[in-house]
């Protein structure tokens, strides 16, 4: 089965995710997928996330500062991912997972998990609808080509929304991902965020993740929120 991916936003601080967790990301699945799809699809995020230089790190108590691991064989995956979902408090008709996305080399509490990208995943053929509120922050609602709802993502930023699809199939190349030898390149002049107004600051993002550059819109939402919020 092809897998699209979609840009759900941003981590943030608790105020602007619905009042949950700072900069958690929590993930729903549908339990009519069966687990063992529910958790193909959760892979997807996690591929990407590895592909960006960041680990999925769990928080709930029984998987704390457990890593999802795609060198693991499938029958750990398939275990991890059975606990992670049952350490979620219960949410009836999905397998929930709470966690976080820093940078290798650093867990869950590193400033690198704040303004991580989020990321939603659903089936070729259907479609994701997006919005804000509910004490989900900004969040995305995936549905088949049927109209069934097949998953969730919430706890984005309300300040950054996302949209829109920066995958089609997982057998394709990802133009995101970094080549080999991005971190030698010449990199692009950031602009002065902190002579920018909110609402610059919003344009500009737009501006960068319209034109596809997922990794990029990444490194200027980090550079954002340094300069909003002070963070060195």
């Amino acid at each position: 089965m092809g897998y699209i991916l979609y840009d759900s936003g941003r981590t943030g601080p608790s105020a602007n995710i619905g009042g949950s967790s700072e900069y958690h990301i929590d993930s729903k699945f549908s339990t009519t997928l069966g687990e063992d799809e529910a958790r193909r699809r959760f892979e997807e995020k996690v591929k990407r996330y590895n592909s960006l230089g960041r680990n999925v790190e769990f928080s709930n108590a029984g998987v704390a500062d457990s890593i999802y691991d795609m060198n693991l064989d499938e029958d750990a995956r398939r275990d991890l991912f059975r606990r992670a979902h049952g350490a979620h408090a219960p949410r009836e008709g999905f397998y929930s997972l709470d966690y976080y996305a820093p940078k290798k080399g650093h867990n869950r509490f590193h400033e690198s998990a704040e303004g991580a990208p989020i990321f939603a995943v659903g089936a070729q053929g259907g479609r994701v609808e997006t919005g804000t509120g509910g004490n989900y922050g900004f969040h995305s609602l995936l549905y088949d080509k049927d109209g069934n709802l097949t998953g969730k993502v919430g706890h984005g930023d309300d300040r950054f929304p996302g949209g829109g699809a920066i995958s089609t199939d997982p057998t394709s190349p990802d133009p995101s991902t970094p080549s080999p030898t991005a971190d030698t390149e010449t990199a692009p002049v950031t602009p002065d965020y902190s002579s920018m107004s909110d609402s610059q600051m919003n344009a500009e993002y737009d501006k960068i993740r319209m034109a596809g550059d997922v990794f990029q819109a990444e490194k200027a939402g980090m550079a954002m929120h340094k300069a909003r919020f002070g963070k060195k």
